[in-house]
């Protein structure tokens, strides 16, 4: 489709004009704000009142009190049956799931112009038309990002099978379907159709927009202001304001196309990474260092409060941080190429080759943590020269009566990182037949049949689901991590800062086993840097 010429339409209004000076000296930060790619599936939301979060935990339990006991099966990955995952699990490498992943570039999305309000101003323009020489380095990107693993990215849909789609210029209708600048003045520059741990479906759609560039450029003539400026001021990119002369600077149109290219990289990548089951805390690193270390999140979004190190420096540099989740800033978005982490490489690795195994083999001590074969993603940071030694297993299982646990027992040796999320909050938002339930992990050190409580993890930022950060072992010797529904959720319900304890007792026999009973994916793994190189790719079926 043949788009028109850039022309920019404001509603009336009466703005001063502003020097660059005055410019600088009123930095246009206050009026934009990044929210995360995930609206209400990756947030938990607010509170006024204790009873309004006794009507929101009475909400999600409607659904599994309606709908009886029992959970839909689990395929490999974690999804039910009937979502394009294979069923039987036992300790199967390769399930079936690593055939190659089709992914088409739609850069033909919806209607040719966007709409939105910037520094409160309307406008409307025509959304970016990609030359063949972006389209391509955006490929390249992609391919450069999963060249480890089975992917092949194409700008034509194939004529049978599955595969993901990643729109781009998917701004029609902002936070409702799309991306792109939202009636609030927030930007979301995309959004994935689920987070989906093991890959089962195959056949999303994710959006993505990169047309706020477009708008900062557009911006200059507003404010009376040299082409670029705006556009510089946010994106970090050098642009020669001047015209001909000793700046070294690209022009502007120039850096709107490498902010438009990195953008569109950068934030496919990561929808696709959510559509394969990678979450924000994955960016989280490098492993050991806890929290990022920009003081997003905060401790306290955890339960219980994080007590480590928040020396995770390297996490903006990762391809699933993002502004709300980590502190990413808008330059690190235009003008930065970023790549996954070492959590991320293990959960694309898992899709292909990982070790799944039920609960009732955990149980019996038949599963423990197995060498995986992982790729190093890691371009600049600790972990950037050489490889990474990797132990993980998952673990699919059910909690059927109150108070029921779970166990995985494993050897480790002390000063060892150990991590594990236990996931069913977020699974079942994607995955109705899922079976949610609020999970919590407690892991100790046995010695001489004496437990000793190392760590404990019940709510992670972003739900309800249980992540276990960076936890340094104390001892060489055996260890066993419990898994199970725990009798109270935490909250900051008054948004003080502090978490209140809330038993689900309280809510009735109904809605608290429709919260303590359910189905969870738990992923455990150590991590250790190596001297020499890894694999290249991962193995198992190729194209």
């Amino acid at each position: 489709m043949t788009k028109l010429r850039k022309t920019l339409i404001f509603a009336p209004l009466t703005l001063s004009l502003m020097t660059a000076s005055a410019f600088a000296q009123d930095p246009l930060q206050d009026g934009v704000t990044v929210i995360n790619d995930c609206l209400v599936e990756c947030g938990m939301p607010d509170f006024d009142t204790v009873e309004d979060f006794v009507a929101y935990l009475t909400d999600l339990a409607t659904p599994a009190i309606n709908d009886g006991e029992g959970g839909a099966p689990v395929g490999a990955g974690g999804s039910p049956e009937g979502a394009n995952g294979p069923a039987g699990i036992g300790f199967g490498l390769g399930l079936g799931l690593n055939g190659v992943q089709t992914v088409l570039l739609d850069f033909e999305t919806g209607d040719p112009f966007f709409s939105g309000s910037l520094f409160g101003v309307p406008f409307t323009l025509p959304d970016h038309v990609y030359t063949e020489a972006e389209k391509e380095a955006v490929k390249a990107r992609l391919e450069e990002d999963y060249g480890p693993y089975n992917f092949e990215f194409v700008f034509e849909a194939p004529a049978e099978g599955d595969f993901v789609t990643l729109q781009y210029n998917s701004n029609d209708n902002p936070g409702n379907g799309t991306a792109g600048i939202l009636p609030t003045g927030g930007i979301l520059f995309g959004s994935a159709g689920e987070i989906d741990f093991g890959n089962d479906n195959r056949s999303i759609t994710a959006i993505n927009d990169a047309n706020l560039w477009t708008a900062f450029r557009a911006f200059d003539p507003v404010f009376g202001l040299p082409d670029g400026f705006v556009l510089e001021f946010f994106s970090g990119i050098d642009i020669d304001l001047d015209g001909p002369g000793p700046d070294t600077g690209v022009s502007a149109d120039e850096a709107l196309s490498i902010a438009i290219v990195n953008q569109s990289a950068n934030t496919g990548a990561h929808e696709l990474g959510h559509g394969l089951g990678l979450r924000h805390y994955d960016a989280f690193g490098p492993i050991g260092g806890g929290l990022p270390s920009t003081g997003i999140p905060e401790p306290e979004a955890f339960f219980p409060i994080f007590a480590g190190p928040q020396d995770a420096d390297e996490t903006t540099l990762h391809i699933m941080s993002s502004g709300a989740s980590s502190g990413l800033g808008l330059s690190q978005a235009a003008n930065a190429n970023r790549f996954f982490s070492e959590r991320s490489a293990i959960k694309l690795t898992i899709n292909e080759r990982g070790r799944f195994v039920t609960d009732e083999q955990a149980n019996s001590g038949q599963a423990t943590l197995k060498n995986l074969n992982v790729p190093n993603p890691i371009q600049v940071g600790d972990n950037a020269d050489g490889r990474i030694k990797v132990r993980n297993v998952i673990v699919e299982g059910t909690i059927e009566e109150l108070n029921e646990v779970d166990t995985l027992s494993f050897s480790a040796k002390a000063g060892e990182v150990f991590n594990a999320e236990m996931i069913s909050d977020v699974e079942s938002a994607f995955f109705p037949d899922f079976d949610r339930m609020f999970p919590g992990m407690t892991l100790y050190l046995v010695e001489g049949g004496v437990k000793t409580q190392v760590a404990r993890a019940d709510d992670e930022f972003e739900s309800f689901d249980a992540f276990m950060i960076d936890v340094v072992l104390p001892s060489d010797g055996d260890y066993v991590l419990e898994m199970e529904a725990p009798a109270n959720v935490f909250f900051d319900i008054t948004g003080d800062g502090v978490p209140e304890e809330v038993p689900l007792s309280l809510f009735g026999p109904a809605t608290e086993n429709a919260l303590r009973l359910g189905q969870y994916i738990m992923n455990a793994y150590i991590v250790e840097s190596k001297n020499g190189s890894g694999p290249g790719k991962v193995g198992g079926p190729k194209k």
